[in-house]
């Protein structure tokens, strides 16, 4: 998380880079939105100050710690916030203002989602003696919809048990692969699960919405999906649209069997009327 790691790295900032870390740990909200130059030019140094900053805790550049700000300020952002910030739209437009902004994030995941992540994971999936899918909370239902669908193409497809995580991941085959899904706010269950899935040397995974994301650290395969809530609800337009496309990507993997084993589970539906047909069809 950024507020450790910049405690951990006080002490080797010079006096101007102190300034630019306390500035984005007091104001969240604002230092999110701005670039390097303007965080600079805010708290009074250089933008290179700022971009060293950037440098010393790790980070890649300054796009790198920006997402990282972004998700301080989601951790800072209760329900109850976002319910307050939301409620200030006018009411006229309430209804649009969520629409665009689930299309916002589904036309930015279009731009930046790495079909090259969406296969090499496919495969690691297709591969696995056995899948555990982690999701808490909200979470849960992303973790809950690609098991309905995995389970309809892979022989073993599990949700992690909430109770006992530990005791499902000890027993695991070992070449299995663990997925955890997580959003900020980020589920503390979520990431200890994942944490056992590495200390038991199993593979790792997530569906997350950054690279510096707490999940993303421990993960071997990360699929990296802008995410943006809306008002106290955490919107998964985006994390569900990539979901499709990796069944889609295990599917291609597995070849010709999806197409035998699809064609079984539709012949059992309809004999067990499954699925309820329209009139004049």
């Amino acid at each position: 998380m950024l507020r450790e790691r910049i405690a951990s790295r006080l002490h080797e900032m010079t006096p101007g880079q102190k300034l630019v870390a306390n500035y984005i740990l007091e104001y969240a909200r604002e230092a999110a939105f701005l670039t390097a130059s303007q965080l600079g030019e805010r708290v009074g140094v250089s933008e290179t100050t700022v971009i060293r900053l950037a440098h010393l805790l790790g980070f890649s550049g300054y796009q790198q710690l920006r997402s990282a700000m972004t998700n301080l300020l989601m951790d800072r952002l209760s329900t109850l916030e976002r319910l307050k910030d939301y409620a200030s739209t006018q009411e006229d437009d309430f209804f649009e203002r969520a629409l665009r902004k689930d299309l916002e994030t589904l036309t930015l995941t279009l731009s930046t989602i790495c079909a090259d992540d969406l296969k090499k994971l496919g495969a690691a999936i297709a591969s696995a003696e056995c899948v555990y899918l982690a999701g808490h909370r909200s979470s849960f239902s992303l973790a809950y919809y690609l098991s309905f669908y995995l389970s309809w193409i892979l022989p073993n497809v599990k949700i992690v048990s909430p109770d006992m995580p530990f005791e499902m991941l000890a027993n695991a085959p070992k070449k299995s692969i663990v997925l955890g899904i997580s959003f900020p706010r980020y589920s503390t269950w979520t990431v200890q699960v994942l944490e056992t899935a590495s200390e038991l040397g199993l593979a790792t995974a997530c569906l997350t919405n950054d690279l510096a994301s707490p999940l993303a650290v421990l993960s071997e395969y990360v699929l990296a999906v802008p995410y943006k809530p809306i008002s106290f609800i955490d919107s998964f337009a985006a994390p569900m649209s990539v979901l499709n496309c990796l069944i889609l990507s295990v599917a291609q993997q597995l070849g010709d069997d999806v197409t035998k084993k699809l064609g079984i589970l539709e012949k059992r539906w309809k004999e067990d009327d499954v699925y309820t047909q329209q009139r004049g069809r």
